[in-house]
């Protein structure tokens, strides 16, 4: 996501790889996301790559040429992917100047961040204003993850076989957080006994970490979980209805290495 003085341009938020059927796909532009979903579902053990650089550098020459002097961009965060390295090295290519903003996460957080900046853009805010209200949000913000499928996980080599037999048998959900604390790598938050207990968990670390009023955005994601997502809006959005409230699926990029039925809660202090 690129901003630029008062233009907002979004680039995929990457490429679907289906190796077994030797195919690639663009997010969003070739393939939807419930169609990503339904391959996972089906059992394919999808790959996401970045963005294709020649998009991102295309994208960059148009905004050089249209006169645009500094850009601002709000990529996936840095410790799980390599977007942020590789929009700094086209803009250097290019001869353009770019601040990214390190969010730590993904999913709505990523995009509150970028709609917020051509907000303060719009408002006529110096850069230096901009950039350290964004960031004063984004330390006061954070993401928890709760897979369903722990099968998933271990056939994408992110869990041991045995690990995820013993998970399955004793109904373990791990919690993973996403955040500053962690640099934007994903940890392990919490282990508990059923995807209830554990959105509940998820909830209660929520409420005794941050006081979330009407100055907070909270948000719900969830990959074809219909009853968790309906669960977390009872004990998450009444819980806190002070708060802006969102809700959508994960991206398909996420989804992609969580599998279905996987659920994520977040919070960020407003810009």
């Amino acid at each position: 996501i690129i901003i630029s003085e008062t233009k907002l341009s979004f680039l995929k938020r990457g490429v679907i790889l289906d190796e077994e059927n030797n195919e690639t796909y663009l997010d969003g532009v070739n393939i939807s996301c419930d169609e990503v979903f339904e391959m996972i579902r089906s059992g394919k053990m999808l790959k996401t790559s970045l963005p294709p650089l020649g998009l991102v550098e295309g994208l960059f020459k148009k905004l050089k040429q249209e006169g645009y002097e500094h850009l601002i961009g709000v990529p996936l965060t840095s410790g799980i992917s390599g977007t942020m390295q590789s929009w700094n090295l086209c803009a250097e290519e290019v001869g353009v100047d770019l601040t990214c903003i390190e969010t730590y996460t993904t999913s709505y957080i990523q995009k509150y961040i970028a709609l917020s900046a051509k907000r303060l853009v719009d408002e006529g805010c110096d850069f230096d204003t901009i950039i350290n209200r964004l960031k004063d949000s984004v330390k006061h913000s954070n993401t928890l993850l709760i897979p369903e499928d722990l099968d998933h996980l271990k056939r994408g080599g992110r869990l041991t076989p045995m690990a995820a037999a013993l998970g399955g048998m004793l109904k373990i959900k791990p919690i993973l957080k996403l955040n500053v604390s962690c640099q934007g790598k994903i940890d392990t938050f919490a282990k508990v006994r059923t995807m209830k207990k554990a959105m509940q968990t998820a909830v209660d670390a929520f409420a005794q970490e941050a006081d979330l009023d009407e100055n907070y955005v909270i948000t719900i994601m969830h990959t074809m979980a219909e009853d968790s997502f309906a669960f977390l809006q009872e004990i998450y959005f009444q819980r806190f209805s002070k708060c802006e409230q969102h809700s959508g699926y994960l991206s398909p990029v996420i989804s992609a290495h969580t599998g279905v039925g996987s659920v994520g809660i977040q919070y960020i202090k407003k810009v």
